[in-house]
């Protein structure tokens, strides 16, 4: 029995000693009582503001994401456009230096002195 006495009184307690109970105020329960009505109004209106905020952000995120849908799919588009009016410009260059070499021909032709027409 005297071991664990002594053990006991080694140790530090966690509780406050008698002395510095006296020195704090003592509170009652009436002091640390909320109404429920006003805990109940708190944490109602706590709750609504997030969720406000949290909706917001959604709708906001939702907003963002549909306008980056939109701008790629559109950025798509115009690169689609783009290509095939490169490809439409090449074929077209081709076309025009195929029709100035059979100018170039003719003109070449034309310049040439006429022979005589044999008698």
């Amino acid at each position: 029995m005297f071991p664990r006495m002594r053990q006991q009184e080694t140790r530090m307690d966690a509780t406050l000693s008698s002395e510095a109970t006296a020195r704090a105020p003592k509170r009652t329960t009436k002091d640390c009582r909320s109404r429920p009505g006003a805990l109940i109004w708190f944490f109602r209106k706590s709750r609504d503001l997030w969720k406000g905020k949290h909706q917001a952000l959604k709708a906001s995120f939702k907003q963002l994401k549909n306008k980056v849908a939109d701008l790629t799919k559109s950025r798509e588009q115009w690169r689609l456009k783009a290509e095939q009016a490169n490809d439409q410009l090449g074929a077209l260059k081709a076309k025009v230096d195929n029709l100035q070499a059979k100018v170039e021909a003719l003109t070449s032709e034309k310049k040439r002195p006429s022979q005589p027409a044999p008698r």
